[in-house]
């Protein structure tokens, strides 16, 4: 085992710790089952023994055969609590680390995701977590039994002929190590099964979201020739993971056969008066060779079963490199708690700014200073690529910059914390974000408590009621993933509307006119003009039309920015 794997393998435990009661229940479960089973074996080799050789009738037996039975149920009932407390804990270790990703993730925000593929973060939430599922609720259980149940069955067998005991002593280690030897393909095969999900999920989930495009450039049926090549090449490595699984279940079946079989070649040439060692007192007798042969088996299943979840520990190592990663990553976003901001914003000052992201070899932000003020507008231009929406998302607490600072009131944006922050920032992105819903619920994202009355006046203000009272069913009507539906022009009035009911002090517009017609353009920038007024706005924009309404213009290029003329 690696190195790496041994630490994955130790990050996991460390995530089992905060349910062993339930992993010990199903271990003492465990036990509790070995234990029926050298009963039921002692019962049995003791009625067929006394049956045989003592001449006793099976009536006069019925109190063994009662226990026997009573052992079996015993058996069963250990057996249902055993898979019962192991599920359990995975259960609640798999909430736990779901939550802990979903926490991670909006620790991280929106900078560090918009640089991840959703089909590739869907898959590792929901596949590669469920993958931990038989490392937690098997393997861990398993792995205790295997080390202490054979322990048990030897204190039985051994007062019994220690020949038996030497030979089970001497053949358990060959089971695990062969188990070993080919689970070490197993983990990497699991790696690259998984690697291959997630490219499979993030590129369905862009075919999907990109449909419209395709079917309108004709590269539909290309995409689906794409899609069915990655299909069949993740099809190929699932059955690779599963021959190796196969491959292992049958190894491990060969050796605990052949030690079996050579305590019974052993036990039957002890009969036959060829072999004479093994035993303490007497003879090997029907009574110890039936004990013996059938808890032979028994001391082999715990390593048997072992075997068969090691492929589950493999496949949990193996998903575990990835959330570990994302759950270990280092925050690119502010602290989300801080002192908040007490009196009302009046100042916003940008000083120094530097950003430099880790692959690229010159910052995207240099020294940059810039100032907003309540009342005014700013517009940033600048080339696409300059790093105008970089500088947005370290205003609105996505980013953390290398060096400078961003003063609200004179306060320091890491201070005021980035949940205190965004309360007072409402923010118009060219990409607006509509949710499967309806309009009514889309709306009160920006104002929960909103009443309807509130929202017909933040769309009258949005210019976006005209259309809204002409749907169907008005604020009840429902529109589909991204706002299917709805025109372009529709959907940013929408996000003006959000931005109206928010009423914020800070306003920050990210190409509100971009990919709009003329029409929806000027509805839209009369809307940005009331919208405007008397708050501290800056504008990322390349459109003339939007510029004229600011009151300053900066051009930002190579890192810095320059005042120009607003007409300019």
């Amino acid at each position: 085992m690696s190195t790496d794997d041994r630490a994955l393998q130790r990050w996991l435990k460390q995530w089992a710790r905060s349910e062993k009661r339930w992993t010990w229940i199903s271990v003492g479960a465990g036990i509790g089952i070995g234990l029926m089973l050298i009963l039921q074996a002692h019962l049995l080799a003791s009625v067929v023994n006394e049956t045989l050789f003592a001449d006793r009738l099976l009536d006069e037996q019925w109190p063994a055969l009662w226990l026997l039975l009573a052992a079996l149920l015993g058996r069963a009932a250990l057996g249902v609590l055993r898979e019962w407390a192991g599920q359990n804990s995975s259960i609640a270790i798999r909430r736990q680390l779901r939550g802990d990703l979903l926490h991670a993730l909006s620790r991280l925000g929106p900078a560090y995701s918009s640089g991840q593929r959703s089909g590739a973060l869907g898959s590792e939430l929901l596949e590669q977590v469920e993958a931990l599922d038989g490392f937690f609720s098997r393997y861990l259980p398993q792995m205790a039994l295997a080390a202490m149940l054979p322990l048990v069955i030897l204190a039985f067998v051994f007062p019994v002929n220690w020949a038996a005991g030497l030979i089970f002593l001497l053949t358990a280690p060959l089971v695990p190590v062969f188990m070993a030897l080919v689970g070490t393909r197993a983990a990497e095969a699991n790696r690259r099964n998984f690697s291959a999900l997630s490219r499979l999920s993030a590129h369905f989930l862009d075919v999907v979201q990109g449909i419209v495009t395709l079917k309108l450039f004709d590269r539909s049926r290309d995409q689906a020739d794409i899609i069915e090549r990655e299909a069949e090449e993740f099809r190929q490595r699932t059955m690779q993971v599963l021959r190796l699984a196969f491959l292992s279940s049958a190894v491990l079946e060969f050796f605990a056969s052949i030690s079996i079989a050579v305590v019974a070649v052993y036990l039957g040439f002890s009969f036959l008066g060829h072999l004479d060692f093994g035993y303490w007192d007497t003879p090997v007798n029907l009574y110890q060779g039936l004990l013996i042969l059938l808890l032979a088996p028994e001391f082999y299943q715990p390593l048997r079963e072992l075997g068969t979840h090691y492929h589950s520990k493999q496949e949990a190592v193996a998903a575990a490199e990835r959330l570990r990663s994302v759950l270990e990553a280092d925050p690119v976003a502010l602290p989300a708690e801080g002192a908040g901001v007490s009196a009302p914003i009046r100042e916003l000052t940008i000083e120094r700014a530097r950003l430099q992201y880790p692959q690229q070899p010159e910052p995207v932000l240099r020294n940059v200073t810039l100032q907003l003020s309540q009342g005014r507008m700013v517009a940033l231009v600048g080339p696409s690529g300059a790093g105008k929406s970089s500088l947005l998302q370290v205003m609105l607490g996505f980013r953390a910059l290398d060096a400078g600072k961003i003063l609200v009131n004179g306060m320091p944006l890491e201070q005021i914390g980035q949940s205190n922050w965004l309360r007072h920032v409402a923010w118009v992105s060219q990409h607006t974000s509509l949710f499967p819903g309806t309009l009514r619920e889309n709306l009160l994202l920006a104002d929960p408590g909103a009443a309807d009355h509130v929202l017909y006046v933040a769309l009258e203000q949005a210019n976006a009621l005209e259309f809204v009272q002409r749907l169907p069913k008005g604020l009840d009507t429902r529109v589909g993933e991204q706002g299917v539906g709805l025109s372009g022009g529709q959907i940013q009035r929408l996000a003006l509307a959000r931005a109206f009911l928010k009423d914020a002090p800070v306003l920050l517009l990210d190409e509100p006119t971009a990919n709009l017609d003329r029409d929806s353009e000027t509805k839209v920038l009369e809307s940005l003009r009331r919208l405007c007024r008397g708050r501290m706005v800056l504008m990322l924009t390349h459109r003339r039309q939007s510029m004229l309404q600011a009151d300053e213009v900066w051009y930002l290029d190579q890192g810095e920015v320059k005042l120009r003329e607003a007409d300019g």
